[in-house]
């Protein structure tokens, strides 16, 4: 997960896709907000998708993201964000990408002791 917040957080990013998820309840406005009041704090344009499942092969038809930050299942970028060509980034993880939070990997990838 380090390693795709450190894709993210290069200096040639400006752009960011932000996923609403739309399958059940995973997708929450507030967070939404949220997300695109940081991004526009830091210098970075932002769109908004709404999906309710989402796959490498769906973002990769939107090229003008250079890095997504997903509202929607918890575990997407977790468990499958290895699978998809641009960093998938939680909204925690986009805090830490911003310099809003700590991250909690060491650079080995295992997690930091509490």
């Amino acid at each position: 997960r380090l390693v795709a917040i450190k894709q993210a957080a290069r200096e040639n990013v400006k752009v960011f896709g932000i996923i609403l998820g739309t399958l059940g309840r995973q997708g929450n406005p507030a967070i939404l907000s949220k997300i695109r009041r940081k991004l526009k704090a830091h210098g970075k344009r932002s769109f908004v998708i709404l999906m309710s499942e989402v796959f490498p092969k769906k973002l990769q038809m939107l090229p003008q993201a250079d890095a997504w930050v997903q509202v929607a299942c918890p575990r997407l970028s977790i468990d499958w964000g290895h699978f998809f060509d641009k960093p998938v980034l939680s909204s925690y993880e986009l805090e830490v990408c911003l310099g809003e939070a700590s991250s909690q990997w060491s650079e080995t990838g295992s997690n930091v002791p509490y």
